[in-house]
């Protein structure tokens, strides 16, 4: 009997359930990570699964888990947000400082960058240019209007296009051609399905729709099924039992029939001695 217990606790050792919920602590019982609860066998955990404790477990971490990403998703929305309404107000003063940089070397540029004595001869020394100058070529370009192009006459080509174009826009339109052309509609009429001349058409029986469990029904075949899953996997470990004892018996018979003739060589040995 030992030995059919040590055939059945190595094969419940095999059979390890590998599901993302299924973990083994460090005496390899077997727990569920959701209800923090242990499962005794192996064979229990597909029965565990269909339980009511275990799937209402299962949707309150779902449900737990839609919450945090929810509140991750909405704390990155606010940080961006954030970020896009200090962008605005940092630009006026970027481009304010800009403007400062630009403007300081304007302001301190006299009127010439060489200075007074730079040129041996004041006679070679460049002209300076004023603002006065400025607004005298400004002016003079003013003066000097843009004569308008040259607007092409006529032709006789072009007068004949014309007059083609009004008559044709004076002509009516045929009415038998727009008639043609015209889209009638009409509102939507429901055909009869009884058709003058020809038998009725034989009445489909409707199955009525089956009556919708209550909560007492459902409860009730949820626990048939897992006594049902329960009994099956008993079943199966007693047929594994029985197979097990079987071989172990075979085992025993082989055993014994080399015994009895290792004792039966041993004797004739003995004798021919």
């Amino acid at each position: 009997m030992s030995d059919v217990r040590a055939l059945l606790k190595a094969k419940r050792q095999e059979a390890r359930i590998t599901h993302p919920y299924a973990t083994y602590n460090a005496a390899g019982q077997l727990r569920c990570t959701v209800c923090t609860a242990a499962v005794k066998h192996a064979s229990a955990w597909e029965g565990h699964l269909g339980s009511k404790q275990h799937r209402t477990n299962v949707a309150r971490m779902r449900e737990e888990e839609r919450q945090q990403r929810e509140k991750e998703e909405a704390a990155a929305a606010e940080v961006a947000a954030s970020a896009k309404r200090k962008a605005p107000a940092q630009e006026p003063e970027a481009h304010a400082e800009k403007k400062r940089r630009v403007d300081a070397p304007t302001q301190g540029a006299p009127g010439s960058s060489f200075p007074r004595d730079f040129f041996s001869d004041p006679s070679r020394a460049p002209a300076l240019l004023s603002d006065d100058s400025d607004e005298e070529e400004g002016a003079g370009d003013q003066t000097s209007p843009t004569q308008p192009p040259p607007v092409p006459k006529e032709t006789v080509v072009d007068l004949e296009y014309e007059r083609f174009q009004r008559e044709l826009l004076t002509i009516s339109a045929d009415p038998t051609e727009a008639y043609d052309r015209a889209t009638v509609a009409a509102e939507p009429v429901l055909a009869s399905a009884d058709i003058e001349g020809f038998p009725s058409a034989p009445e489909v029986p409707v199955a009525p729709e089956p009556d919708k469990p209550t909560e007492a029904e459902a409860r009730q075949n949820r626990e048939q099924e897992e006594r049902e899953l329960i009994m099956d996997r008993l079943m199966d470990e007693e047929r594994a039992q029985e197979d097990a004892d079987t071989r172990v018996q075979l085992l025993k018979t082989k055993l014994e029939a080399l015994r009895r003739k290792r004792e039966l060589a041993k004797a004739n040995k003995q004798k021919t001695n």
